[in-house]
Order: C-alpha cells, then sequence, then structure tokens
C-alpha cells in the first residue's frame, strides 16, 4: 500500500496569518508545563514550597532560553558562517532551524542559574520537567511529519512513505518512528516517577538523557539494517508561524 505525503504543515489561519502545527506544539508545551508541571511539584515537594507565581516565572524563562538556546544551536553547531555572512538570518524564525541539543542546554543553563538563586535542586526541577517534555517532543516530531521534514533514508519496507517534495522514492518516516520514542519514553519516566523515584533526585533527569541517546543510537542501528539511518544532520523545524 503506497502512502503519498500531502499533507498540510499549516493548521488553520488566523486573520490572514498561518498558525504551523509547530506553533501549537509550543504553545501546548508551555501549558502542559505550566499547569501539569506545578501539579507534579507540588506531589514532591511538600516541605519546599514555592509560590505559583514563582514557579511560573521558572517555566517561562525555561521555555524562552530552550528556544534561544535551539535557534542559536543550530547555527552554531551546523552552520556558524552564519554569523559573520548573514547574521539577521538567525532572528528570522519563520525561515526554520532548531537544535534540540541546543535547546535543552539553553534550559538547562537557566534552570542551573535559577536554582542556584532560589536556593533548590537543579534536579529537583529537572526530574519534573523531563516528564512534561516528552510529550512535548513526541508531539513535535509528529509536527515534523505533518510538515514533511525529517524525512528518512530510502527504504524498500512497506511502510515506506513517499515526499513528493524530496523525490519519488519511499523513505522511511522518521518522524513517526520518534513520536513512538518519546512516547515510550514519557512511558518509563512517568513510570518511575509514581514509583517515587523522584526521591532519589538526578535519575530521571539522566535516564532521560540517557534514553534519548540510547534510543536514537538503537532506532539508527535498526534502520541502517532496513535501508538507510534515520536522522538528517540537522533537527530543522518551522516554529510557530
Amino acid at each position: 500500500m503506497k502512502f503519498i505525503w500531502n499533507l498540510d504543515p499549516v493548521a488553520f489561519s488566523f486573520l490572514g496569518i498561518d498558525i504551523r502545527w509547530y506553533g501549537l506544539v509550543y504553545i501546548f508545551g508551555f501549558l502542559l508545563t505550566l499547569h501539569w508541571g506545578w501539579h507534579l511539584w507540588q506531589s514532591v515537594n511538600k516541605k519546599k514550597k514555592i509560590k505559583k507565581e514563582k514557579f511560573e516565572n521558572l517555566v517561562f524563562g525555561t521555555f524562552f532560553f530552550g528556544v534561544l538556546g535551539g535557534r542559536l544551536g543550530e547555527f552554531i553547531f551546523y552552520s556558524p558562517e552564519t554569523f559573520i555572512y548573514d547574521f539577521f538570518e538567525i532572528f528570522k524564525v519563520w525561515n526554520g532551524g532548531m537544535s534540540i541539543h541546543g535547546g535543552i542546554l539553553g534550559a538547562m543553563l537557566f534552570v542551573f542559574f535559577w536554582a542556584r538563586k532560589n536556593k533548590i535542586s537543579f534536579f529537583q526541577i529537572t526530574d519534573i520537567f523531563v516528564i512534561p517534555l516528552t510529550i512535548a517532543l513526541m508531539l513535535g516530531r509528529g509536527a515534523n511529519f505533518m510538515n514533511g521534514e525529517l524525512v528518512g533514508q530510502l527504504t524498500d519496507q512497506s511502510w515506506g512513505v513517499i515526499f513528493p517534495h524530496v523525490d519519488e522514492y519511499f523513505r522511511h518516516p522518521s518522524q513517526l518512528y520518534e513520536v513512538l520514542k518519546n512516547l515510550l519514553l514519557f512511558g518509563i519516566l512517568y513510570s518511575l516517577f509514581r514509583r517515587k523515584l523522584w526521591e532519589k533526585r538526578g535519575i530521571l533527569t539522566g535516564i532521560f538523557l540517557m534514553g534519548m541517546e540510547l534510543c536514537d543510537f538503537l532506532l539508527n542501528f535498526l534502520e541502517n539494517q532496513m535501508g538507510g539511518f534515520i536522522f538528517s544532520q540537522q533537527d530543522k523545524f518551522s516554529v510557530f508561524l
């Protein structure tokens, strides 16, 4: 059965502005962390009370520096010459381009300094944030599929997808593999969270980071056995609009 990608990356238009699926994922991820993250925080921090407004500032700052780090990481890691030849391209977020590693690094740096300032354990925060983050990453990869980007390598597998804007060959739907990966990682993290593994600070954060890399390695290995690596050299996606 042949599947030809012809999906619309635009979720809807408002006042003549196209709102893309990835933009909605960003908004959902922020709100999920803001509300569910607060519930998780209250459930595990009976003694270390903070005001909800302070937690909201933490979430907003983490989100902002995550986006900033992801944007800068795209050019630092993959095209540093942009800083010299086309500096203002960095601010053109509508052209897409984001590094997940830069995003995580930017967010973690903000959390580190926020935690020191407020005398709260760094891992006390990240052990909570990684849970809604895996949901946001899962939906984000789904948005990648809607955008028809981060396509996989050529394959002769029956579930291959043709992306006409790339070529006329079957390719692995690598974005959907990533959706399943993040869903699995969320299931593991949330199960361990409910078993109170958060009492051993840093374990959930470590499992998230190692799980991301290990799953990527295994998926790459399996895809190589079925005709090509999954991931492109750059994590590019459209943000917001």
